[in-house]
């Protein structure tokens, strides 16, 4: 089954077109920094490890040069040199093929590889969905070499066709998340005896990537235990750290659930679930009013370390001269890639059930029965594109005819209807058990939604999205009616593994009544001037 969240965290990456163009090929910079390093790193034999004992783990330390809104490391893969983004938010090795005098730019960047080259690994092409393109993935078995060491055969990706929608559609990335569940595809360090992956930027110029096979020396630098996030649906083992409170402009922003803070070196600034930007970004355009706009743009996290302490990281404000006057204090709503299940999206949007019931299935998961004494709530499988519709029966669930309390129409994965996205029903007018509603996303990009009830126009019926979100066929009902699922979309290829034309299983949290934690992305603008060692095997991770 294709992973297509797990790239979530490194694709809101903001790296400008200028990297692609760099002037001196790979091989070049390598060979001045890989200097620099055996006159300085090496000589010191480990230096500024805490312990001999971490020195004598020590698997690779190689130098980071920065590439425009990140950090990226030399290697070796099949014996041909690329450069790819260090990111501790993606598992995967990934390098780009690119063939043809337009790639000659390209290719002096980051390293270009072919269709052709590397072993097979067995497993099937997949279709990669990034913020910033679309990219089909073969997956592949070649010889790494990092630093001074091989790591022999691995399995990696390699992209093979990329349809850009700007920013870095391509590049090659070091995913360094280790743990994953088994339908994922193999991760990097999985494949290794790395235990524990240090990314120091504490000194410009000086920035480094150590990877060791022991855990990190215990010390007096603040300690945060990682979270699991697996459980809520999550593809892999992010590096998920417990916050307790995210501060704009020393003011906290109101959260519904418990925080967790993701650490991505692939993300420049900072990743919001969208309903939390919405709040964020509410707070910051108050805030700007009252005491400027500079005041505004700061951002604290507080963490909670081990010992029960809290420590808080701030987000380095405005233009950095020694990166080349970029900056890293942009904060973005997180995108949504198609084929997530409804717990995963959860953890992306900051959103959920709420109040609503998740609605029993029957017919081959064709009819969704409303309960009791709740709110129902029930979604297809499939997404609404520009020119989709879908067909909805309201049937009496007990007795009579009484009139049916609830609304049909649009709402994200996991999320409930709301008049701001698009709703018909309680509010319009009562709708009957027998009727037929229709509903439909306009075909002109306008995202224009209209209803038909039994054939005829919907009076004031037509709404406009407000939400950039893939939407999907919803329904939410109170006891006297249920929901029968005529026809909805059929969806592409990007939903493999989902269930069908059918209601979709409700997510699991939802079933227990739980909610799951508000997830945001802590980027390189939370990290510049320190240094951060996570022990994927104790997990932990250590500030220094």
């Amino acid at each position: 089954m294709r992973l297509l969240p797990c790239l979530i965290l490194s694709v809101i990456t903001a790296f400008t077109t200028r990297t692609w163009l760099a002037p001196a090929s790979p091989e070049a910079q390598h060979q001045v920094r890989l200097g620099r390093r055996r006159v300085t790193a090496l000589v010191s034999a480990g230096a500024g490890l805490s312990s001999s004992a971490e020195a004598k783990d020590l698997l690779v330390e190689e130098p980071l040069i920065y590439c425009g809104g990140g950090f990226c490391a030399a290697f070796r893969l099949g014996g041909q040199l690329f450069r790819g983004v260090v990111d501790t938010g993606s598992p995967f090795l990934l390098v780009s093929t690119c063939e043809g005098d337009s790639c000659a730019s390209y290719c002096r960047a980051w390293g270009c590889t072919s269709g052709k080259a590397g072993e097979p690994s067995g497993l099937k092409d997949t279709d990669e969905l990034f913020a910033a393109g679309l990219a089909r993935v073969s997956w592949k078995r070649g010889s790494l070499a990092l630093g001074n060491l091989n790591f022999g055969s691995v399995t990696y990706g390699a992209m093979l066709e990329v349809e850009s929608y700007g920013g870095n559609g391509g590049g090659a990335f070091l995913g360094l998340v280790r743990d994953k569940s088994p339908r994922i595809r193999p991760t990097l360090l999985g494949q290794t005896s790395v235990r524990t992956v240090t990314v120091d930027l504490r000194s410009p110029g000086q920035e480094r990537l150590l990877l060791s096979g022991g855990a990190p020396a215990a010390g007096t630098s603040p300690a945060v235990r990682l979270v699991d996030l697996r459980r809520n649906g999550a593809p892999i083992r992010y590096y998920a750290m417990e916050a307790t409170a995210l501060r704009v402009a020393g003011q906290p922003v109101d959260l519904p659930t418990p925080l967790v803070a993701v650490l991505d070196t692939g993300t420049t600034g900072l990743g919001l679930p969208s309903a939390i930007f919405e709040s964020y970004d509410q707070l910051r355009r108050d805030t700007a009013q009252e005491f400027g706009l500079q005041k505004a743009q700061a951002v604290d996290l507080l963490l909670r370390a081990e010992d029960g302490s809290e420590f808080a990281l701030s987000m380095r404000p405005g233009r950095q001269k020694t990166y080349g006057q970029d900056r890293f204090d942009i904060v973005t709503a997180l995108p949504e890639p198609s084929g997530m299940n409804a717990d995963a999206s959860a953890l992306w949007t900051g959103q959920g059930l709420s109040d609503a019931q998740p609605m029993q299935l029957r017919d081959g998961n064709f009819i969704a029965q409303a309960p009791t004494s709740s709110v129902g709530w029930a979604q297809a499988d499939r997404p609404v594109s520009q020119g989709d519709r879908f067909l909805v029966r309201l049937l009496p669930s007990g007795p009579g005819r009484l009139p049916c309390n609830g609304s049909v129409g649009l709402a994200p994965r996991g999320a409930r209807l709301t008049q701001d996205m698009a709703a018909y029903g309680t509010s319009e007018g009562k709708l009957q058990p027998g009727d037929l509603v229709e509903c439909r996303l306009a075909d002109d990009g306008s995202g224009e939604v209209s209803w038909r009830v039994n054939g005829k126009e919907a009076i004031s019926s037509q709404r406009t999205l407000s939400t950039a979100r893939m939407v999907y066929p919803t329904v939410e009902l109170s006891a006297g009616c249920d929901a029968e699922l005529l026809s909805s979309p059929l969806g592409s290829s990007m939903d493999e593994g989902q269930q069908g034309m059918g209601w979709a299983k409700a997510p699991e949290g939802a079933k227990a009544k739980k909610k799951p934690p508000t997830v945001l992305f802590l980027g390189l603008g939370f990290l510049l001037g320190r240094q951060v060692s996570i022990d994927t095997v104790a997990n932990r991770a250590i500030f220094a």
